[in-house]
C-alpha cells in the first residue's frame, strides 16, 4: 500500500511539474509576442487573456463581452514551432464578423457599436499526411482603448 501512494505522488508531482512549465512557456508567448502585436502603447490588454497547449488539428471556441464605444483588437498568436493560426469571430448566431483565413492578419481591430458577446474560434490547421502533429502555445489577447 505504501509504495502505490508513492506512485501516486510521483504521477501527481511530475503532471504538476509538466503543467506549469506548459504554462510558463504561454506566459512567456504572451508577454513576448502577445503583447507586442498587441501594441501595448494603443491598446489596454485586458486583465485576463486565454493560452493554452494545442495540437495541430485542434480548435477551441472562446466567449467574450464587447461594450458599446470601446476600440478593441484581438490578436492571436502561436508559439513559433506552430502553423499559421485561423481565427474567427462570430456572434452567437454564427454570422462571421471577422476571417483570418480571408484578410491573413494574426489581428483584428473594430469599434463594438453595441454591448454584445462573441465567439473567437481558434483553429489549428491538421499536420501534413505522415507527419508528427506539432504541439504549443496558442494564446487569444484582447486589448481596448477608449
Amino acid at each position: 500500500m505504501n509504495s502505490y501512494l508513492k506512485y501516486i505522488f510521483l504521477i501527481a508531482f511530475i503532471s504538476t511539474f509538466s503543467f506549469s512549465k506548459v504554462n510558463a512557456q504561454c506566459i512567456d508567448l504572451v508577454k513576448h509576442k502577445g503583447f507586442t502585436y498587441l501594441d501595448t502603447s494603443k491598446y489596454i490588454p485586458e486583465a485576463r487573456f486565454n493560452a493554452l497547449p494545442l495540437r495541430e488539428g485542434d480548435d477551441v471556441d472562446i466567449y467574450k463581452s464587447f461594450f458599446k464605444g470601446r476600440n478593441y483588437r484581438i490578436v492571436v498568436v502561436a508559439a513559433d514551432n506552430m502553423p499559421k493560426l485561423n481565427f474567427k469571430v462570430t456572434n452567437f448566431q454564427r454570422q462571421t464578423l471577422y476571417d483570418s483565413k480571408i484578410t491573413k492578419m494574426e489581428s483584428w481591430d473594430f469599434v463594438s457599436d453595441k454591448n454584445q458577446n462573441l465567439i473567437i474560434s481558434v483553429e489549428v490547421p491538421k499536420a501534413k499526411k505522415d507527419e508528427k502533429p506539432q504541439s504549443g502555445c496558442v494564446a487569444v489577447i484582447v486589448g481596448f482603448s477608449y
